[in-house]
Order: C-alpha cells, then structure tokens, then sequence
C-alpha cells in the first residue's frame, strides 16, 4: 500500500446522538461527530414514534396557513365594523 494517501483513523472517536443525546465510542476518520437519530431513539429499532425536534416543512406551512387565516378573519372583522360606521369627510376650512 502507498504510504500517506490513507486518512488517519481515530479509534476513540466520539459520535453523539442530537435527539436523545446517547454517546458512542466508533472508530471513525473523523474525531467527533453528531448524528441526528441513533438506534436508540429511531422508530423502527424501538417500535415508538417521537416526532422530530425540528418541525419540517408541513408544520411550517401549517403554522403560515393558520396565521394567515388568523389575519383574514381580522381582517374580515374590520372591514364589518367600517361598513357600519360610516367615514365622516372634514369640512374645508375657508368656504
């Protein structure tokens, strides 16, 4: 084999789990690395469902979708309140 074209292998490398924060001691060619699901936490190795720490793409259009409804039906509301109050012009100073 050539010599220095290999990466350099750490036996006590360091992976930690971000979901439910396990550490593992993996050889590996980098020293520490995170990982966001582990066997210990993923649903198929442990049969539950967790849900996800970060919300992913259809809870964020749902949080949009909600507040934009949110703001229609305000919105709604003040124009009902301008309809029955009707707008009173300023008289023009001077005639």
């Amino acid at each position: 084999m050539k010599k220095g074209i290999h990466p350099q292998l750490f036996s006590d490398a360091k992976t930690t789990c971000t979901s439910c924060g396990a550490v593992y001691s993996v050889p590996s060619t980098v020293k520490v690395q995170q990982v966001e699901v582990c066997s210990a936490c993923h649903p198929i190795y442990t049969g539950e469902y967790r849900g996800l720490m970060a919300s992913g793409r259809v809870d964020r259009f749902r949080k949009v979708a909600e507040a934009s409804k949110k703001r229609q039906e305000e919105v709604k509301i003040i124009e009902e309140k301008r309809l029955v109050k009707p707008v009173m012009k300023k008289a023009k100073k001077g005639k």
